[in-house]
Formats: C-alpha cells, sequence, structure tokens
C-alpha cells in the first residue's frame, strides 16, 4: 500500500549516517543470530523531534524485516536488507502486499477509527509472500481517541508474525497505555558534526553553493537554524524559506532599532500572509508569508535574545549570523518582558490554529515586543 509522498522512502538504500548504532540495537543484532529473528517486538514506538530521520529509518527498517536475505554490508559492517530479493524489489516500487502505511488523509488532520479497523482486518490475514507482515503508522499522535483505543486492543493481543512500528514527534501525546504497550525508542538529536558533515555533502550535492568554504559556513547557519535537525535543516536550504526569515527578522529588528510602528509592521505581515503563490516574476512582487512563519521565526529571535540577556554563549543560539546584533539588542531589552512575550508567543501558534483575528494577534505581539525595549 503506498503514496506518492512516501515513494522515496520506500526506494532509499541505507539509513542515515547518525543512525548506525539505532540500527545496530534494532536490526543488526536481532539478524546476526537467526534464532533472533523471531524475538523482535511486536510493536516498536520510535519516538523524537521532528527533522532527524524516524521515518525514513521506519522504512528501511521494514524493508529489512521483510528483507528474505539479510546479508552484511561491506561498507558498514552491519547487517542490512540485500536489496535484491523478491521481497525488496516489491518493497522498492511500494508494491509489497504485507507492508501497510499508515498517515492522515490529505484532507485531514487526524487518523480516523476506520482507517484503523481496516488495519486491524488487513493484519489478521495471512502474509502473502510467507513472511512477516509489518504496520507502519505516522504521525501516531495524529490518531483521534477512538483510533487509539481500537488499536489498543491489536497491542494487548498481538497477531502473530505481524510489528507495529508506531513513530511520533510528541510522546507525552500518545495514551500511556499504548506506550506502555510498545518497545520505546528514543531518538536523541544527531551528534553535530556528522549532521554537518552530511548536511554539507547533501548541500554540494545539489549545488546550491559554490564552494566548500561557503558550502560548510551555510550548513552551520542551517543546522543551527534547524535546532541541529539535519533534515529540517536541508529542507531548509530549498523554496523560500531563508528568504521569509530574512524579511520577518528585518522587520523586527526596525520597530526597535528605528522605531518604525508595530501596528505598521503587523499590517505588513497580515498582507503578505494574504498573498497567494503566481508565477508571475514581477520585481515588486511581495514574499508570501504564513502566520506560521512570523510566529515561528519571531520565537526564534525572542528565544536567543532570552539566552544572551542570560550571558549565554554564541553556540546556544539559533541564529548565529545575528550574533553581534542580537547579542548588543539584549543588552537595552528587559528579560522578564521577553520572557512574558515568549509566552504569548507560545499562546500563539495555538491561537492560529482556530478563528482569531490575525491581524490583531499580530498587534499584540509587535506592541509587546516594542515594550521589550529598555
Amino acid at each position: 500500500m503506498s503514496d506518492n509522498q512516501t515513494m522515496p522512502n520506500y526506494a532509499q538504500m541505507a539509513y542515515f549516517p547518525w543512525q548506525s548504532s539505532v540500527w545496530q540495537k534494532l536490526y543488526s543484532n536481532k539478524f546476526s543470530n537467526k534464532m533472533e529473528i523471531n524475538h523482535f517486538p511486536h510493536a516498536l514506538l520510535l519516538a523524537g523531534v521532528a527533522g532527524i530521520g524516524k521515518k525514513e529509518l521506519a522504512f528501511y527498517l521494514a524493508k529489512g524485516l521483510l528483507c528474505q536475505s539479510p546479508q552484511e554490508n561491506p561498507k558498514t559492517g552491519q547487517i542490512e536488507p540485500c536489496q535484491s530479493c523478491r521481497a525488496c524489489q516489491l518493497f522498492n516500487s511500494a508494491t509489497h502486499p504485507d507492508f501497510n502505511h499508515i498517515t492522515t488523509p490529505e484532507d485531514k488532520k487526524v487518523i480516523p477509527v476506520d482507517t484503523i479497523r481496516e488495519l486491524i482486518q488487513w493484519s489478521v490475514l495471512s502474509s502473502q509472500l510467507g513472511g512477516k507482515k509489518i504496520i507502519l503508522i505516522e504521525p501516531a499522535e495524529a490518531m483521534n481517541p477512538n483510533a487509539s483505543n481500537s488499536l489498543l486492543k491489536t497491542l494487548e493481543e498481538p497477531v502473530a508474525n505481524t510489528i507495529i512500528i508506531l513513530l511520533t514527534n510528541k510522546k507525552q501525546a500518545l495514551l500511556p497505555t499504548i506506550r506502555s504497550r510498545c518497545q520505546s525508542i528514543d531518538l536523541a538529536l544527531p551528534d553535530k558534526q556528522i549532521a554537518l558533515q552530511w548536511l554539507e555533502d547533501s548541500l554540494l550535492q545539489t549545488s546550491l553553493f559554490n564552494s566548500e568554504e561557503g558550502t560548510s559556513e551555510n550548513a552551520q547557519l542551517l543546522l543551527s537554524l534547524a535546532s541541529g535537525t539535519p533534515l529540517l535543516a536541508l529542507e531548509l536550504s530549498h523554496g523560500k524559506q531563508l528568504e521569509v526569515r530574512n524579511t520577518v527578522i528585518k522587520k523586527l529588528l526596525s520597530i526597535m532599532n528605528d522605531s518604525v510602528d508595530p501596528v505598521r509592521i503587523a499590517e505588513d505581515f497580515f498582507k503578505q500572509t494574504k498573498i497567494k503563490l503566481t508565477k508571475s516574476k514581477s520585481k515588486n512582487q511581495q514574499l508570501p508569508i504564513s502566520a506560521y512563519d512570523v510566529i515561528y521565526w519571531t520565537d526564534s529571535i525572542v528565544s536567543d535574545l532570552a539566552r544572551l540577556a542570560q550571558n549565554c554563549e554564541r553556540d546556544t543560539i539559533s541564529n548565529i549570523d545575528l550574533y553581534e546584533t542580537l547579542k548588543q539588542l539584549s543588552n537595552r531589552l528587559y528579560l522578564k518582558k521577553i520572557l512574558q512575550l515568549s509566552d504569548l508567543i507560545n499562546k500563539a501558534y495555538y491561537e492560529i490554529q482556530g478563528q482569531i483575528n490575525i491581524n490583531l494577534l499580530f498587534e499584540k505581539l509587535l506592541i509587546d515586543w516594542k515594550n521589550c525595549k529598555q
């Protein structure tokens, strides 16, 4: 069962470099001894922040569990899927009959109970290739309460030769009873140097930068902006997000440094959230910005200022390219008001998902932003 969005995950040929020890724990140890194959946990929960490759690891693990002839990879020394057996070929083409990937429907934000009920019916059918059956649910926290309770029954009474893999960015959002019935693996942020090397290599392959030196500097900034998550850092390098960031931050700083009216900036932001992408190449066309973008990059700056106001070092902030500017600004702001603004920003993330006047929300945030100044 497949969808176009996950095709690259089906055909990937390796796990990420920072996942080597996790792969050894999950897969290689199990398959180096054939007696261990049947002792793989019936339910596995992979938890961690977005952008560290949980989904990619889970797909590659599923391929390995379905592989008919796991082999040692001469480059890594690890046992991995062979990539050539019938099971691997079917998986690579997203047509393996014993793999079922469940995610949120395109037009919904939750995984409905009917989807889980259909999944349970599928799970009790015999394997078409005579091996294991693998179920991947992501993000697991997207299951509505009825769906969670329906899955819980299956976790409590596992189906033979069926393995359920759950992925979550928000482990605490899952029912405690679901968490307790899974073997849980908490995936940490990658080692910085390993993540940087991978990101530099990826940027060079995309030819986004002309020199290795420029690539290295940009990789450090991108990884910092993405809070150490390499896949989000790579995503930032594409599209307009860096341009959006620069626009939002420039206007924020203009309020502080040039005494620009925050109400006017709020109106500018609001107008830009109404702009839709077009194919027009007009130089005067404004950049489309979402309400989330405004709040996210404001949050990024405010968080950095809060750290710098408490004398934290450069490597603790996200916007490392603006260190000197933000350090000077932090000396002119009230820390208490910065922290209060941070609380308002956290509320704003939830408010923009409901029925709220975005323009008034921006005005409130930016007026409070200006009032942080001593």
